[in-house]
């Protein structure tokens, strides 16, 4: 007599489908050829929550703001632009806030990468004395 195979529980089977499933997700097999879509949900809490991020740190900027500028302060003009940017097209503060940060952080890693350069030049005019 044949000894009957043992068939997995269905939560083994469950398991093993969903990691199947995973996989293929992760290396972009699933469906139609591509990695799942994000949930509507998940993508509608991602949208407020940038757009929510994006107010607040319009509101600190403005909350910085020189109490007593004149009406042609740069810094003044530019809060007030933001804010009103905000109101009439919250998107387009949010792109535009992430496009100023990233050249933010790009200028202020060109600036750390400059300094030890700026460090070997001033080294090599004093051995040239």
């Amino acid at each position: 007599m044949k000894p009957a195979t043992a068939r997995p529980s269905p939560l083994a089977e469950l398991n093993a489908h969903i990691e199947r499933a995973s996989a293929a997700a992760r290396d972009g097999v699933a469906g139609g050829g591509g990695p799942w879509p994000e949930l509507r949900s998940a993508q509608r809490f991602r949208e407020t929550w940038e757009r929510i991020g994006a107010e607040v740190q319009v509101q600190r900027a403005l909350d910085r703001a020189p109490p007593n500028a004149g009406p042609l302060n740069p810094q003044r003009l530019m809060l007030e632009t933001l804010a009103r940017m905000g109101e009439l097209s919250p998107h387009y503060l949010r792109r535009f806030l992430t496009h100023t940060e990233t050249l933010l952080w790009l200028e202020q890693a060109h600036g750390v990468l400059r300094q030890p350069a700026a460090g070997k030049a001033v080294k090599a005019r004093r051995q040239k004395m």
